[in-house]
């Protein structure tokens, strides 16, 4: 949604998605809701008509003169951060230092920011697979240190730690390699436990070779999964995209997704079944989610 003849096709503008943190700042105050502060952009429904992110003319935002290009990131110029949730004190844990930088830290690009990668995918046999509703995990070894992460931190061990139980649980300290693997944490104080779990549970999503420094294949997750013991997130699409599909396709197809309990899936994640670069994600992994509407309208605030 936005103001009567504020773009004309083909004008250029600055996107900025949602869960986005906008400064406080005069170019921001038209979002000023009371003492808020920063500024968090979420899904709202406008005129019956969902809303996701905020597009604002070149001219309305403080950008140093000289030429941009089309997709280039500005969020650092612009001081954007990004929203993160606030993490319950029994997954919060002690800081050990920075997530270790050898190992990508889990977020996923959404569709709707990068629509090239559906070209990228096209004719390819790709695999979706739910999205689930928790809190990032990363456990991994490195020649023979065994550590934890959260989204953004190694933690220090810890029997209190949720994240540090999970990983003692799952037993994996002992197994040989250089390896990370990541997948969300789930159940009972976690997000609102929208997926109806009794007990925490972790749902595996990738596996990283750190000698190699490459992801593998989600065959290789499962022959990893099946041999640890470890759940693997499900698998809800297998094959070739129709060459028609466009974003409205697989926004869609996330928004029929559910969890076990029948309540709205949060989205989700598709990849190519061979491990491949996207040009489109500027060199990253060819990965992305589509979040499902029907999860956002449910539990936007």
């Amino acid at each position: 949604m936005v103001r009567r003849d504020e773009f004309r096709a083909g004008d250029r503008c600055v996107y900025f998605e949602i869960d986005s943190l906008l400064p406080v700042a005069d170019w921001t105050d038209f979002l000023r809701k009371g003492d808020q502060r920063p500024f968090r952009l979420r899904s709202i429904t406008l005129r019956k008509q969902l809303s996701q992110g905020l597009a604002l003319p070149l001219n309305a935002v403080p950008l140093q003169s000289g030429d941009y290009e089309i997709g280039q990131d500005v969020t650092e110029m612009l001081g954007v951060t990004k929203y993160e949730a606030q993490i319950p004190a029994e997954l919060a844990g002690v800081c050990k230092g920075n997530f270790p930088s050898y190992i990508p830290k889990t977020d996923e690009p959404r569709l709707q920011s990068n629509p090239g990668v559906i070209a990228e995918i096209r004719g390819k046999r790709v695999r979706g697979t739910l999205k689930m509703d928790g809190s990032s995990l990363t456990i991994f070894r490195d020649d023979e240190r065994f550590g934890v992460c959260s989204r953004n931190m190694e933690l220090v061990e810890s029997d209190t730690n949720a994240y540090w139980r999970m990983a003692k649980e799952l037993n994996l300290r002992s197994y040989t390699g250089n390896w990370a693997v990541q997948g969300e944490l789930c159940g009972p104080g976690i997000q609102g436990n929208r997926i109806g779990l009794t007990k925490p549970t972790f749902y595996a999503f990738s596996l990283y070779d750190i000698e190699e420094g490459r992801f593998l294949n989600h065959d290789r997750l499962s022959e990893f999964c099946a041999a640890t013991g470890l759940n693997i997130v499900p698998t809800v699409f297998d094959g070739i995209i129709d060459p028609s599909w466009g974003v409205e396709d697989f926004l869609n197809f996330a928004n029929q997704q559910v969890y076990q309990n029948g309540l709205p899936a949060e989205g989700v994640v598709w990849r190519p079944y061979e491990e491949m670069e996207s040009e489109a994600l500027r060199g990253s992994r060819l990965s992305f989610k589509t979040i499902s509407n029907v999860y956002l309208a449910k539990y936007k605030e």
